[in-house]
């Protein structure tokens, strides 16, 4: 394998043309975004107005006040959700998001007029209820506002575009209230103009959705339970699959527990931050300063957190992350300068973000990791915004002698440090779950990734451990549901790998053997019937036997790179959880056809399946052919899979850019690589190696 001879590598790929050309959905995009913007803006307005009105009567009520208005906003997301979805879904989906904006402006606009707390309260629990129906009406119209392969891009457009704004909405809050506070003199008036600024928002909204034209919707909305996701989950209990079992317990115990601790970091702070403000000397302007600092912070970590110490476990770097955003939160609640406040808890959320970044790639047995941690997140920050200020207003502010020196700390500081002791113990508790390095340094596995590359002990490289350099060549296998892209990423992967040099087989199941072609026929065709599950698990084990001896293992000895399209997991996904045969005689018999011989690699590429189907141009084969219950549970089995055996498994997010796809099983790759050279292989392969299709 010859790499001296590479000229260039595969940067990119160029990524499907975007959704933003389309006028319908950029109406309902500039719609819902400035929706969401007076969302996130209500809250510390709302919030700063029910601290304004009670701060004459102490730290408990004004905390008990902020409380009722924050948990209240909260409550129809957790509770109401299914309900609203219904609701939406029995009208005209424009006439319910114009109404549910216009319902906001007028329910914001009147809270300043009232000036009462008993309205700002019911105000802030009837604007959370109009907000539950505007993001299942987007996501049933989504889909007929764009061409089908535009569908994922526009579903992260819509993600970006209500959780995107939430920045923004804390530094216009945040300015608002520096206006206020010079131009107006009475408390009362300062933090009224940031409502009215809010209501303006939404009338604005309300607008921009009822100009939007129409919004077709064939399927009906849908927004599932954030309890039942919680409390249905059967990872966490044992699994009920062979492969799944006790090795999955941990760690999705472990993902949600990580997302518990992300989550009550940052809603603890987002519930203290208006009193802890005042107790700094910020007010509201400080109020909103420490709410930009956080959502500020969460978005890097967002953005980070696909990008950063790849080589590192994606385990570890979410059990890390939950940790940092504990400990961040320590400095926090103990620092009596609100500058430095705003910096941690900035880094607080680049914590935060990055776990939720991590979490929602990570593999789930049971499915769904995006829902399940959004539910996650919703349940613990309500649960957060509703008893951390009362905790905060029964503490009260203590005074203490260090040294000689006095050292007030206040009530919302002490209930922030208790919260903080409690999330590094779960912190800890989450990354001991996650853990799938045990035995390997912590700082020794981080300054490798540093460099690029993943920690091998010295004991393991003396011992023959598992290591790059190879005496036979790399096996790869992209594994993946119906329209994944598996087929053209693993050309990709072949292509890129030429370039550097390398000699590369691609090849293929079923199908790539001159009997392979012939099973394939039988196994693909739809006109093929009567075909039993145990017969159909038996063809695709002998083709895959005559494919590892006459094409995969050869190459192997000879020492070059095999990058198949499938393997032996697609036997284990489609006939065994498809099929719904038992999935460890499957594995038996398999396991004797192709002689114990597993990839070095494999990358399964995940996408729904009504994704993956939608995005097939040709008729669809008998096994595309199957319903749509078959490849959910084709999915499941192969996360079920990849769970079982990390190591051996990049689990990649194929809704994503391409370009961007193709870049993290690059970097993946290049882990497993082998140097130096075989002996011989320069022999083998000539002086110019080259990409041979089986």
């Amino acid at each position: 394998m010859n790499r001296t001879g590479a000229t260039r590598s595969l940067n990119a790929v160029e990524p499907q043309p975007g959704v933003s050309a389309d006028k319908p959905f950029r109406r309902l995009w500039l719609g819902l975004s400035l929706s969401s913007l007076g969302h996130w803006l209500s809250v510390p307005a709302l919030a700063a107005l029910a601290g304004t009105v009670t701060a004459d009567d102490g730290l408990p009520a004004q905390a008990r006040a902020i409380a009722g208005v924050l948990a209240l906003l909260a409550l129809p997301a957790v509770l109401l959700g299914p309900v609203a979805a219904k609701l939406a879904g029995r009208a005209d989906r424009r006439l319910v998001m114009t109404v549910a904006d216009a319902l906001r402006f007028a329910l914001v606009a009147s809270v300043p007029l009232v000036g009462a707390l008993p309205w700002t309260l019911a105000a802030a629990f009837l604007v959370g209820c109009a907000a539950v129906l505007w993001m299942p009406a987007v996501g049933a119209v989504v889909p007929e506002l764009v061409p089908e392969d535009g569908v994922a891009e526009a579903r992260r457009s819509v993600l970006r575009g209500a959780y995107g704004t939430a920045p923004v909405a804390a530094v216009l809050f945040a300015v608002l209230a520096l206006i206020a506070g010079g131009v107006f003199d009475g408390a009362a008036d300062r933090a009224d103009l940031p409502l009215y600024v809010t209501a303006v928002v939404f009338l604005a909204a309300a607008a921009v959705t009822f100009t939007a034209g129409e919004l077709p919707a064939r399927d009906a909305a849908t927004a599932p339970s954030p309890l039942k996701l919680i409390f249905r989950r059967r990872g966490g209990q044992g699994g009920d699959t062979p492969v799944a079992g006790a090795q999955a317990a941990g760690p999705v115990r472990g993902l949600g527990l990580a997302g518990v601790v992300a989550a009550l970091t940052a809603a603890s702070v987002v519930a203290v931050a208006r009193p802890y403000a005042n107790d700094l000397g910020g007010g509201d302007p400080g109020f909103g300063s420490v709410l930009a600092g956080l959502t500020l912070g969460t978005a890097l970590g967002l953005f980070l957190g696909p990008r950063m110490l790849l080589p590192l476990s994606r385990r570890r770097v979410l059990g890390l992350a939950a940790v940092v955003a504990a400990l961040a939160l320590i400095p926090a609640a103990l620092v009596q300068n609100l500058v430095v406040v705003v910096f941690l808890t900035a880094f607080l959320g680049v914590a935060a973000g990055v776990a939720w970044a991590v979490g929602v790639r990570l593999p789930d047995p049971e499915g769904g990791s995006f829902g399940f941690l959004h539910a996650v997140a919703l349940v613990t920050g309500l649960i957060a915004v509703a008893a951390v200020p009362p905790l905060a207003g029964l503490i009260g502010d203590h005074r203490l002698s260090l040294g000689g020196a006095a050292y007030t700390i206040g009530g919302p500081g002490v209930a922030l440090l208790i919260v903080a002791v409690l999330s590094v113990i779960a912190a800890l508790v989450a990354y001991r779950r996650l853990d799938d390095r045990r035995g390997i340094p912590l700082l020794a596995d981080v300054r490798a990734a540093l460099a690029g590359h993943t920690y091998t002990p010295p004991e393991q490289a003396e011992s023959g451990g598992p290591t790059v350099i190879r005496d036979r060549g790399v096996f790869i296998a992209f594994e993946g549901g119906e329209g994944a892209g598996k087929t053209t990423q693993a050309r990709l992967a072949a292509i890129w790998l030429r370039d550097h040099g390398y000699d590369v087989i691609a090849t293929h199941e079923p199908g790539a053997t001159k009997i392979g072609m012939r099973l394939r026929a039988m196994l693909l065709d739809r006109e093929t019937t009567g075909l039993s599950s145990r017969a159909e698990t038996l063809l695709y084990a002998a083709d895959r036997a005559d494919h590892v001896a006459n094409v995969i293992r050869p190459a192997l000895e000879r020492g070059s790179i095999v990058v198949s399209d499938r393997y032996v997991d697609s036997s284990l996904a489609y006939q065994g959880f498809g099929r719904e045969q038992d999935v460890s005689e499957i594995a038996r018999v398999n396991a004797w056809a192709i002689g114990g011989l597993l990839p070095d690699l494999t990358v399964l590429l995940e996408v729904p399946p009504e994704t993956g189907l939608g995005r097939l141009a040709s008729p669809a084969d008998r096994i595309e052919s199957e319903p749509a219950e078959f490849h959910d549970r084709v999915r499941l089995g192969f996360r079920a899979l990849a769970e079982a055996d990390p190591d051996r498994y990049l689990v990649v997010d194929a809704s994503r850019p391409q370009a961007e796809i193709t870049r993290e099983i690059q970097y993946r790759i290049r882990e497993i690589l082998p140097d130096p050279i075989p002996a011989g292989t320069e022999d083998i392969t000539s002086t110019f190696p080259a990409i041979t299709d089986a």
